[in-house]
């Protein structure tokens, strides 16, 4: 399975997700990307630095949402996500960062 393939499955059931841009009509989705740096050596592995995007109007309450992020993260074999709060006026915006080890080739 896709990095793009785990994370989505992962973060479905917690709402809307698109990796990159949410382009629906949905008030509250994910979006979520993610970076492989190179290699050093000769390792058979690689780590995908992951940010995950959550999007809700001001006033929502979300807390349910991002527990339910952090653990389906870590259930889908991701480090524990750190958590920062990047909302202002214009809404809600909380953002996830973990990391992923795959084998080489497996994005």
């Amino acid at each position: 399975m896709s990095v793009n393939s785990l994370i989505k499955a992962a973060l479905d059931p917690v709402a809307p997700v698109e990796a990159d841009t949410y382009e629906d009509t949905a008030a509250t989705y994910i979006t979520f990307g993610y970076v492989s740096p190179p290699r050093s050596g000769l390792s058979d592995h690689e780590i995908f630095s992951i940010s995950v995007h959550l999007f809700a109007p001001t006033g929502e309450d979300t807390i349910d949402k991002r527990r339910a992020i952090k653990k389906a993260l870590a259930a889908a074999g991701t480090t524990w996500p750190a958590y920062s709060n990047a909302s202002d006026k214009d809404g809600q915006h909380h953002v996830f960062e973990c990391q992923l080890v795959r084998e080489v080739g497996a994005e």
